[in-house]
C-alpha cells in the first residue's frame, strides 16, 4: 500500500467515528429536558443496584470473618499452654574419656548377637 492508501484509510475511519459522535449528539439533541432526566434516573437505578449487591456481599464476608475470628480467639483460649522448663546447665569434664567409653561400648555391641524370632 502506498502512503496515500494509508492516509486515505485513516481519514475514513475517523469519519466514520466522528458520524457516530454526530448521531449520537442529534438523539441527545432531540430529547427534551425529561428524557434526559429519566435515562439519567434509570442509569443512576441501575448502579444503586449493583451497589446494593455488593453491600450484602460485604456484609456476609463480614459476619464470617467475624465468625472466624471468634472461632480462632476460642480455639486459641483452649489450646493447653506449654510449661516452660528451665534448661539444664551441665559442665562438660573430659571429653575425650567419654569417647572412649563410646568406642568401647560399640565394639562390645558388634561382638554379641542378638537373634529374635
Amino acid at each position: 500500500m502506498s502512503e496515500r492508501d494509508l492516509i486515505i484509510e485513516r481519514l475514513e475511519r475517523k469519519l466514520a467515528e466522528k458520524e457516530r459522535e454526530l448521531k449520537e449528539l442529534r438523539r441527545v439533541a432531540g430529547m427534551n429536558a425529561e428524557e434526559i432526566k429519566r435515562e439519567i434516573l434509570q442509569s443512576i437505578k441501575v448502579d444503586l443496584e449493583k451497589i446494593e449487591v455488593l453491600e450484602a456481599r460485604v456484609a456476609e464476608l463480614n459476619k464470617t470473618v467475624q465468625s472466624l475470628l471468634d472461632e480462632v480467639l476460642y480455639l486459641k483460649a483452649n489450646l493447653p499452654k506449654e510449661e516452660v522448663k528451665p534448661r539444664e546447665i551441665r559442665e562438660i569434664k573430659d571429653f575425650d574419656e567419654n569417647r572412649e567409653n563410646e568406642r568401647k561400648t560399640e565394639c562390645i555391641a558388634e561382638d554379641e548377637i542378638i537373634i529374635c524370632d
